[in-house]
């Protein structure tokens, strides 16, 4: 049990001593943007802080559980996504042509609740400043495990709806979200995944 369960219990509480569903202003945490969203500034931050002036263009989500780590992940690559599509029609309809970029930016982003986006639509730092796409990884050293439950082989598919989503109740379960970009067995495999990824050596 983690975060979650108290916010389970916080709900039912209110709901017994006042009769009425809890709303939220906000939520903060995984599998929520905004958290990723903060990730990705903190992760700007130190590469500044180091003189790195490249922008990133990938992130890598690495976790060990598919209903928050790796939905959260993947969940966030799609912002980025439709963050990618709002500025590239925004661009085109500045050099004279295209539908209204505003009603299409909320159509691209129609997939996500608020809550999803952590209550707020305010990034921490510009559209322009985003990176391209964010990766998921999933390690089977903590709440997933190979032998106890196995992610389907063929990517088309999703996980079977037997599979208990232990997300906010705000949330709309997307199965496809809980799908890895990648599977390794720990931590350093991700690591060494990346370098790979990326082309850097690791000695």
């Amino acid at each position: 049990f983690g975060h979650g369960m108290f916010l389970v219990c916080l709900e039912s509480l209110y709901k017994k001593v006042t009769g009425y569903d809890l709303k939220y202003e906000a939520l903060i945490g995984k599998p929520s943007v905004v958290t990723y969203n903060y990730a990705e500034l903190l992760i700007r931050q130190q590469a500044e802080k180091l003189g790195w002036n490249i922008p990133v263009k990938t992130l890598y989500a690495i976790g060990d559980n598919p209903m928050s780590d790796i939905y959260g992940a993947n969940l966030y690559n799609r912002y980025l996504q439709a963050s990618q599509r709002t500025r590239a029609k925004v661009q085109a309809k500045s050099c004279g042509g295209g539908a209204d970029p505003t009603a299409e930016a909320v159509d691209d982003h129609r997939k996500m609740t608020a809550a999803e986006m952590g209550g707020s639509t305010a990034a921490y730092v510009s559209d322009e400043d985003l990176p391209e796409t964010c990766s998921s990884i999933l390690v089977c050293t903590g709440v997933y495990s190979r032998e106890q439950q196995e992610l389907p082989s063929d990517p088309a598919q999703t996980v079977t709806e037997q599979h208990i989503f232990h997300g906010h109740r705000d949330f709309h379960f997307d199965p496809s979200l809980t799908q890895p970009s990648f599977v390794v067995q720990d931590v350093k495999e991700a690591v060494e995944l990346v370098f790979h990824q990326e082309g850097w050596p690791l000695e």
